[in-house]
């Protein structure tokens, strides 16, 4: 493939002087893709230089985007100048951003498959996968104008899949390259007999919470198995019962466990149950009204190994990739996209989570050492326990990206740079009149002396 690189005239920026040592050069170059400028190519995301001289600049570039809080592409500009790296109008810098989308989802996917540390789960066992996916909005949006489907890797503490779709695209397991022995835990969004089907073609488990209506069970006879009438039955309040489903012509063994809710859990599930029926304008069912105190989960993971409770346990551990959202949102902010376009969008939070990509990286480094520093004898007790808070971990690691993406300057740096920093801090002449520039003209002349106000207050 032939790449034709265009060039055009721009003003040759101004030397560097007084920066601190390059952190990106030493600790963020090497754990980039080895393929990253041929890829920047072939997928056209390094085609016109103009002042970037390679694709490593041009990452480090969109990076810096999102950690500066996505505020403006002006402070993008401004900021590549200020270090030296490229000298491009806030419109141009937008572009490159878009041009780049293709490719930072393939830097995505390089670093994810990158091999990283095991904290819990040895390496001869399949992994347990937290599959789930979280909304996002758009500036000016409906609040569900992006969905962004993950799959957690537990044992590994990392994210091991993720994708970017619109708000069209359902919540499925077909998303995910299941392996065999893989177990993947997932919540009522994907509680279809599909979503089994699929896991069994790929040798995986599934742990899935399911609502009777939309998950038709058979019994060992192949007829209907009737859930709630099971429920009424005395017995503790962790069950299960072996059943069976049928999709496309295929049966599936499965095991299914029922957890009792605790009162105030259900009186919560039922309040939020009417209020979804008087919403909708329906009538709340009988059956729904009983089964709104059960947690009903199916499995394919084999009774004699795993207990009614570790499945239950299991299901419960889909919490922590709520927690990661939660960290991602926060820490990256990544609750709002500042986008008008498809195209910006999809590249800002392809962007976003290569950044996330590269702390979680450092975070499991920092992760592993802290465990055996953890577990070191302290003074005045045989052992220590602590346990690591991924919270702050994260935004440890987070800052640390930052320092180490974005470089530092100089006082004197920003003086030398005011020529070429004009476009990006002086605005257009606008018919709107800027407030704060016409009060000072005002009071710049208006005839009042300070001598004067000292006369008055004598």
């Amino acid at each position: 493939m032939s790449i034709t690189h265009q060039y055009t005239s721009s003003p040759t920026l101004l030397p560097t002087d007084a920066l601190a040592d390059d952190a990106w050069a030493t600790e963020i170059l090497p754990h980039l893709p080895d393929l990253l400028t041929l890829q920047a190519q072939r997928l056209n995301a390094f085609q016109r230089v103009r002042n970037i001289d390679t694709p490593a600049t041009l990452l480090r570039a969109l990076l810096a985007y999102v950690l500066l809080d996505r505020t403006s592409f002006r402070h993008l500009g401004a900021w590549a100048v200020l270090l030296g790296l490229a000298d491009l109008s806030d419109t141009a810098w937008r572009k490159r951003l878009r041009t780049a989308s293709a490719w930072l989802l393939w830097v995505l996917g390089d670093l994810l498959a990158s091999p990283t540390p095991a904290v819990l789960t040895p390496p001869a066992r399949g992994r347990v996968l937290l599959v789930d996916a979280t909304r996002l909005k758009q500036t000016g949006g409906t609040g569900d104008d992006w969905r962004l489907h993950t799959a957690y890797d537990l044992g590994a503490g990392r994210l091991s899949h993720l994708h970017i779709t619109d708000c069209h695209t359902a919540e499925t397991l077909a998303l995910y390259d299941l392996q065999p022995g893989d177990i993947a835990v997932a919540d009522n969004a994907y509680g279809y007999r599909r979503s089994v089907a699929h896991a069994v073609s790929r040798q995986a488990d599934t742990v899935l919470r399911i609502t009777p209506a939309t998950f038709p069970l058979e019994t060992a006879a192949g007829t209907a198995l009737d859930v709630a009438a099971w429920l009424r039955k005395a017995g503790p309040e962790v069950r299960s019962r072996a059943c069976w489903c049928r999709w496309q012509g295929q049966r599936y063994h499965l095991h299914l466990v029922a957890l009792k809710k605790s009162a105030a859990a259900t009186r919560a599930a039922l309040r939020h149950k009417r209020r979804e029926a008087q919403r909708d304008k329906r009538t709340l069912r009988a059956e729904t009204v009983e089964l709104a105190g059960w947690v009903l989960l199916v499995t394919t993971l084999d009774g004699a190994v795993w207990s009614d409770e570790e499945v239950v346990k299991l299901y419960r551990a889909r919490w922590q990739i709520e927690v990661l959202y939660k960290r991602i949102k926060q820490v990256l902010g990544l609750h709002c996209l500042s986008a008008r376009s498809v195209a910006t969008a999809e590249a800002t939070v392809r962007a976003v989570m290569v950044a996330w990509a590269l702390q979680a990286e450092e975070a499991a480094q920092v992760r592993t050492l802290l465990t055996k520093v953890a577990r070191m004898p302290a003074a005045g007790r045989a052992e220590a326990e602590g346990v690591v808070s991924s919270w702050g971990e994260t935004v440890l690691c987070v800052a640390t990206l930052r320092q180490q993406v974005l470089g530092q300057w100089t006082a004197a740096r920003v003086r030398a740079c005011l020529p070429r920093l004009v476009r990006f801090l002086v605005s257009s002449p606008r018919r709107r009149v800027h407030q704060e520039t016409a009060l000072r003209r005002w009071l710049a002349t208006h005839p009042w002396t300070a001598a004067d106000l000292y006369q008055r207050a004598a």
